[in-house]
């Protein structure tokens, strides 16, 4: 193992100077350092540098590395397209204790790779990809795709995913992105949009109202999407967890639903998105007399069955329940054009449009934990975060509303109490 220097570009007034055996000199343009060494397995490699220091550093982590039986000489070093295949693969099975990724996730990383990842840095070998060029892409993601922040920060966690997969699979020591990040705070801070609990006494207002019509036909749809609705905004179940939900999960006498299994896009049946999907959710005396009302009426073994008995899809559930609820019930705005111009129908009239994604009951039911002052901890394993990070990094702000004020004004009163006391 050593660092020889190597010269090339003969000129006698070059600035790199090589002394002779016989005592004399030659001059050449340029000079580069050459790391000479055997892998773990015995295999010879060269590793070329510009400068000493990078030689010296090089041969210092390459040593560590070969001890340690991991170090991957860069002839053999796969790109970052092909670590990028690999990734796809590895998700789509499920890794670890991961289960296999929902279909539209795998969508979306797809996306990111072959969209984004591929075109900048998939010829690059993961043994010489450095940190600088993960910031240069980054920086890239913004300035050159204009893309928003929240849709380059998924891309660079979809690269990072590569990275992760590829030192876990000994194709690469570490991860050059692990430390890079884009910043979400001030006014590019991606916001969790809440329900307001007036919003949500609206909807379920609107909801009794529809399941209780005279027209018979339609009451007994809407006392399906009823149920689906209710559920979601006393569970936080994730739409693939309520879609997939069979009954022999749902102990009407117990009141509880334990979440074991989903439908993704596709409505393909499989394990929840991770280990800590698994849980037990309890449910109020309400919803349990909703759901024992739907299941006399229900002929399938999901709960939230089709007419055929399969699983419902995601836009049937926005398109035939969760947006006409929410218009029914005011709890929508008039839609606006790009410059912010209302958009009116041919009568003049503004076209509204729902305020709140089916997902934002999810997150309705983690605020009202929050507001009635649940652990963080619980607050993670009732909604099935595989991270309690997640959970912070979602819901650790302040919740706004009058019933948070409500319930801020009453803590102060009650905290002042206790000083007060003697």
């Amino acid at each position: 193992m050593s660092i020889r220097k190597r010269y090339w570009g003969p000129n006698p007034e070059g600035k790199q100077v090589r002394k002779n055996k016989d005592g004399t000199v030659t001059r050449f343009d340029h000079v580069a350092f050459v790391v000479d060494y055997k892998d773990q397995h015995g295999n010879r490699a060269l590793r070329t540098f510009s400068k000493e220091g990078q030689a010296k550093e090089f041969e210092t982590t390459m040593r560590g590395e070969v001890r340690e039986k991991r170090h991957v000489i860069a002839s053999k070093s796969i790109t970052v397209s092909e670590a990028g295949e690999e990734w796809i693969s590895a998700v789509t099975h499920g890794r670890g204790n991961r289960g296999p990724a929902e279909a539209s996730t795998l969508r979306q990383y797809r996306q990111h790779l072959d969209t984004y990842i591929k075109p900048a840095l998939g010829d690059v070998k993961l043994a010489d990809l450095a940190k600088r060029d993960v910031i240069t892409f980054r920086d890239n993601l913004l300035s050159k795709q204009k893309l928003s922040r929240a849709m380059a920060k998924k891309v660079l966690t979809s690269l990072k995913g590569i990275l992760s997969e590829a030192v876990h699979s000994d194709r690469v020591v570490v991860n050059v992105a692990s430390s890079v990040q884009i910043g979400t705070g001030g006014r590019h801070k991606e916001e969790v949009v809440i329900p307001s609990e007036a919003d949500i006494r609206a909807i379920l207002t609107k909801l009794d109202e529809l399941a209780e019509q005279d027209n018979r036909r339609w009451a007994e749809a809407w006392e399906r999407r009823r149920a689906l609705i209710v559920t979601a905004i006393h569970t936080g179940l994730r739409a693939s967890e309520l879609r997939g939900l069979p009954w022999d999960a749902v102990d009407l006498k117990a009141g509880k639903i334990e979440v074991r299994q989903r439908a993704d896009e596709n409505g393909k049946i499989g394990a929840p998105k991770s280990v800590s999907g698994n849980r037990t959710v309890y449910i109020p005396s309400s919803l349990v007399t909703l759901l024992k009302a739907h299941k006399l009426k229900s002929k399938h073994t999901l709960v939230f069955a089709t007419e055929e008995g399969t699983p419902q899809s995601l836009p049937n559930i926005h398109n035939r329940a969760w947006n006409p609820v929410q218009i029914a019930a005011g709890v929508c705005d008039p839609k606006k054009d790009e410059k912010g111009n209302v958009i009116r129908d041919e009568d003049g009239k503004p076209i509204m449009e729902p305020r709140y994604n089916f997902h934002s009951l999810r997150h309705y039911h983690a605020s009202v934990l929050i507001a009635d002052g649940t652990d963080f901890k619980e607050i993670q394993t009732e909604m099935g975060h595989s991270s309690i990070n997640i959970t912070i990094d979602l819901y650790g702000h302040p919740i706004e509303g009058e019933e948070a004020d409500r319930a801020r004004k009453q803590r102060a009163d009650r905290l002042a109490e206790k000083l007060s006391r003697r």
